[in-house]
Order: C-alpha cells, then sequence, then structure tokens
C-alpha cells in the first residue's frame, strides 16, 4: 500500500513543476500545437515499452473504450486547458483544471446513482472552499472577458478529465494500464492534429533547448511515466481518494511557482492548501469507516 502513496506524491510534485513548463512552452508555441507533441512523443514513447512488455493490443469493441478515453483525457482535457491557459495564470490554471475531484463527485452522483455519502460530500465542501481561497474573490468577481472564457474552457478541459477517470474506472479497471496511456495519448493526438492544423504551424517550429527540454519533461515525465502511474493507482484505489488526492498539484504548482519564478504566496492559497488537505483526508477515510455516517 505505501508504494502507491509514493507513486500519488510522485505524480503530485511532478504534475505541479509541469504547470510552470507548460506556461513557459505557450511563450514558442501555439496552444494545439503544443498539446499535439507533448501528447505526441509521450505517446510515442509508450511504444517501446509495451514492445518490451509484451502487452497486447485490445481486440473488437474494446477500442471504443480508448476511443473515448483518448479523445477526453488527451484531445479535449488538453485542447481546452492550453488553449485557455493563454488568458489565465500557470497558477490559476491548475487550480481550476483540477476542479476535476469536484467533477467527479458530482457526475458519479447524478449521472451514474453512485450516492455521495456525508464524509465524501464534506470532502468536497472542503476541496471547493480551499479551490476557491486559491482563486481569491478578487478573481472571481473582478473578470475581463478573455480571462472568462479562458476560465470556462479550462472548466470544460476539468469535466473532461473526470469523464475519462470514470470512463477508465468503470470500463476499463482490468486493461493494462501502460497500454491503456499508450494508446489514449496516441488516439487523443489524433484529434489534437486535427484542432492544431487549420490555423496553426504544427511543423514550423524554432526549435531551442530550452523549448526541447519542456516538451521532454512535460510528454516523458508528466505524460508518459505519471499518466501510466495514475491509470494504474485508478485500478488499485478507491477513485475518489485518488481523485481528490489530484487536488493537491495546484498546491505544488503555485508553491513551485514562488519558488522559480517568484509569484508571492498570499494567505488565500496556504489556507486553501489546508483546507485541501483537510478534504483530501475525508474521502480517503471514507473506506475505513465504511458508510455509516451516509
Amino acid at each position: 500500500m505505501w508504494i502507491n502513496v509514493v507513486l500519488l506524491a510522485f505524480v503530485i510534485i511532478t504534475w505541479g513543476y509541469s504547470w510552470i513548463l507548460m506556461k513557459v512552452g505557450l511563450k514558442f508555441l501555439s496552444p494545439f500545437t503544443f498539446a499535439t507533441w507533448r501528447c505526441g512523443i509521450g505517446g510515442l514513447a509508450m511504444l517501446p515499452i509495451l514492445y518490451i512488455k509484451g502487452s497486447r493490443w485490445p481486440k473488437g469493441k474494446k477500442w471504443l473504450d480508448y476511443m473515448v478515453v483518448g479523445l477526453f483525457q488527451t484531445t479535449a482535457m488538453f485542447g481546452f486547458m492550453l488553449y485557455g491557459m493563454q488568458f489565465v495564470t500557470a497558477g490559476k490554471t491548475s487550480v481550476l483544471l483540477y476542479t476535476m475531484p469536484i467533477w467527479t463527485v458530482t457526475i458519479t452522483h447524478f449521472f451514474l446513482g453512485e450516492k455521495i455519502t456525508t464524509k465524501r460530500l464534506t470532502g468536497a465542501v472542503l476541496g471547493t472552499a480551499g479551490i476557491v481561497c486559491i482563486l481569491g474573490w478578487d478573481t472571481i468577481l473582478k473578470q475581463n472577458l478573455k480571462t472568462l472564457v479562458g476560465e470556462i474552457l479550462i472548466l470544460i478541459g476539468a469535466i473532461s478529465w473526470a469523464i475519462s477517470n470514470i470512463w477508465v474506472k468503470r470500463r476499463m479497471s482490468e486493461e493494462d494500464p501502460y497500454v491503456i496511456n499508450g494508446l489514449q495519448m496516441l488516439l487523443g493526438t489524433l484529434g489534437l492534429i486535427v484542432l492544431s492544423l487549420p490555423k496553426e504551424h504544427l511543423f514550423n517550429i524554432n526549435w531551442t533547448w530550452t523549448l526541447t527540454g519542456i516538451l521532454l519533461f512535460t510528454s516523458i515525465i508528466a505524460s508518459t511515466v505519471n499518466f501510466t502511474i495514475w491509470f494504474y493507482l485508478l485500478g488499485k484505489l478507491d477513485i475518489h481518494t485518488t481523485t481528490f488526492s489530484s487536488m493537491l498539484v495546484p498546491v505544488f504548482g503555485l508553491i513551485l511557482d514562488w519558488i522559480h519564478l517568484g509569484n508571492k504566496l498570499d494567505t488565500g492559497i496556504l489556507v486553501g492548501g489546508v483546507l485541501i488537505l483537510a478534504g483530501i483526508y475525508r474521502v480517503s477515510n471514507q473506506r475505513s469507516h465504511s458508510d455509516n455516517s451516509s
């Protein structure tokens, strides 16, 4: 069990750092082009791993599951998120995208008939309060149109990610997480290529060492390695424990943003981090006490 905690911590910290790199990367590439190269490199990097492991490709109707996950996990999530990130800061983008656990609880309750217990609901409320604290009331009350559109697009990306997680948990928990990650990235990249070709210069890129490093980290570490771990953990841990733990990513993202880029940490960020931790504790404690409090 402890190895799963270590893996989850690794994913949270490295995803947190990737937000800084993605924001810098958008200075070099347009959003769909960045997403295409990031996910394409990540997907291709999975192929030798799948070959060495002797992994089997899905058969028949199972391909539909992989296409659905690729559409929501890669095409929609990365496409909407990176396009919206043009108008929103890296820290705030990470906070908005990691409302994903809230959408996961909402969708499983209202559309899949899964009962929300008292502890799970409390965790969702605490997590939401933490996100509001991190965002700050000025962000909510004082909006300009571009920022608002960007935030809405990022939220659509968060909902897409939630749908993908639920789909994997409900229909693909017995599938090889390596195959899930590799195929969904490659299939989702095809969708990103369709989005990028009409208006962006997908292959006309001014390559630099900085851009190369950003793409390698965000594709190999944050996509190939981390999403493989992520799909593995979705099959091993309670979906709500896993997804709510991901709410720590923007906290680490904001802390690393402060360390590397000098953006200040205010009281709202610190209070928000504590509330999110409290929410994670409530949700992760769900199974150990059954559902008696519901």
